[in-house]
């Protein structure tokens, strides 16, 4: 993160720059591709989009961080839960001891984050929903049907969305809508593609009754997936699985034209990358699945001259919108956080 995204946005304090620097340094660290994203946005929403993914990436990276224990995994959650709150009321952080690296970590992403959702008028203070759904999601090893895998889309991937819908400058109110439909899509696509390694895990995201749906159980998958075979029955468990997603996806395909051309290039960008997934699963007759790998994002080889062109586009439209008379929203400048 730049000077001059941070005086474009109008952050001047000199602690809260510092914790959104700090943000932005951790989104290039555990952001992945996703981090080159932030060069579709309009430099003034930079540290608002480095922050807001941060805070998802190491939310879903405390939950999944493999070379923890369960029981390990929920107490980082509940430590940071414990710190946002504390930042979200105004309270002091209390501590005997000089703050670790992760406490310092915690604690400069949680004052920034609070300071996004307050700027954006989101409810900051749903947060903890979202944390409880990873929290949740940790010991929860299967879903039995639609309903239950709904349950967890609608705190882990539907909640930050709608969130970072308002933070994009919807122009309609049909983006709402449009929004839940293509990020469900992204993220059924992730359960379709992931599912050697999520089985791997002990986990398994597609719902027991679809299995049954085509006479499967969980141990065919986990014996087929990556075995080098796959049987008819789960290629038509597959195709079930794709289609579902496509018709999300297609649902809410016209999503970036609801947002503020500052932020449309990106997600088209993002949608393009999904899009991407289908034909890899299904081709070579779903040859995929025999050998499985790892997922499509900005930086993935066919990616990388789309991505490139993407951050041109959207730096020229950015630079229109500026002369155009396009300034972000003042931030907040309430006490606390």
């Amino acid at each position: 993160m730049t000077v001059q995204e941070l005086d474009l946005a109008g952050i001047t304090d000199s602690g809260l720059r510092a914790d959104y620097i700090a943000s932005s340094q951790l989104f290039r660290k555990i952001g992945r591709g996703r981090f080159l994203g932030r060069y579709m946005m309009h430099p003034a929403k930079r540290p608002y989009f480095d922050t807001f993914f941060s805070f998802v990436c190491y939310i879903d990276d405390l939950a999944d961080d493999i070379n923890l224990s369960v029981d390990v995994r929920a107490r980082r959650l509940d430590e940071w839960q414990h710190t946002y709150l504390a930042i979200a009321k105004g309270e002091e952080l209390k501590s005997d001891h000089p703050l670790s690296l992760s406490e310092q970590t915690d604690a400069a992403l949680a004052r920034a984050l609070v300071h996004t959702l307050r700027t954006w008028d989101l409810p900051y203070l749903r947060v903890p929903e979202f944390v409880d759904g990873h929290r949740k999601a940790l010991t929860t090893y299967e879903y039995a049907n639609e309903e239950e895998l709904d349950d967890f889309l609608e705190t882990v991937t539907l909640l930050p969305a709608i969130w970072i819908n308002q933070i994009f400058e919807p122009l309609s109110e049909d983006a709402e809508e449009l929004c839940r439909h293509t990020i469900t899509a992204f993220q059924l696509l992730d359960f379709i593609w992931d599912l050697r390694e999520d089985l791997d895990l002990g986990r398994l995201y597609l719902p027991l009754d679809h299995l049954a749906r085509f006479g499967l159980t969980r141990a065919d998958l986990d014996r087929q997936i990556g075995s080098g075979y796959i049987s008819d029955s789960l290629r038509e468990l597959i195709q079930f699985e794709i289609d579902i997603a496509r018709k999300h996806l297609d649902a809410g395909r016209s999503w970036p034209q609801t947002l503020h051309p500052t932020a449309r290039i990106f997600m088209e960008t993002d949608i393009q990358t999904h899009d991407s997934m289908f034909p890899e699963m299904i081709k070579d007759d779903y040859a995929f699945f025999k050998n499985p790998r790892r997922g499509i994002d900005f930086v993935s080889g066919r990616m990388i001259p789309r991505t490139a062109k993407a951050i041109a586009r959207a730096r020229k439209a950015n630079q229109q919108a500026t002369r155009a008379g396009y300034r972000i929203r003042p931030p907040y400048r309430g006490t606390g956080a």
